[in-house]
């Protein structure tokens, strides 16, 4: 068992940035303090005890004008995991044509979490031919 550690999170929920005390044992918040808003709270416990992130790469394509096409997470990403999406992701290969939205790798690593397209790209011929 550890004793207690205080730092400081600044709060990103809304416009305010407040500078919280946060109060930490056995690695779980048991104290918050200088938050403006309660949101802040929910914030800065996920920050914390579970940290994650909006996650956004690309993937290798086939057959478009350009080489890779922009992807995201369909939801946040635990953060000690966002090198080993992004790495399964270097893996991918995907062939045009792509819509914006379609499923690119579904349930990644497990986490409920699909990786969708963010862009359209048309295969290379249809191109040429307009």
């Amino acid at each position: 068992m550890r004793g207690e550690e205080r730092r400081k999170v600044t709060c990103i929920v809304c416009p305010l940035g407040c500078e919280a005390t946060v109060t930490i044992k056995n690695e779980r918040v048991i104290k918050v303090e200088n938050l403006e808003c309660p949101r802040g709270e929910d914030y800065v416990l996920t920050e914390i005890e579970a940290p994650k992130r909006d996650f956004f790469t690309t993937v290798q394509v086939r057959g478009a004008g350009v080489p890779v096409c922009p992807v995201r997470a369909t939801q946040p990403v635990p953060k000690e995991k966002l090198l080993e999406c992004s790495k399964e992701l270097a893996k991918i290969t995907v062939d045009a044509p792509i819509k914006i939205g379609d499923v690119i790798v579904e349930n990644l690593l497990g986490l409920g979490v699909d990786i969708i397209a963010a862009r359209n790209l048309e295969e290379m011929e249809k191109k040429e031919n307009r």
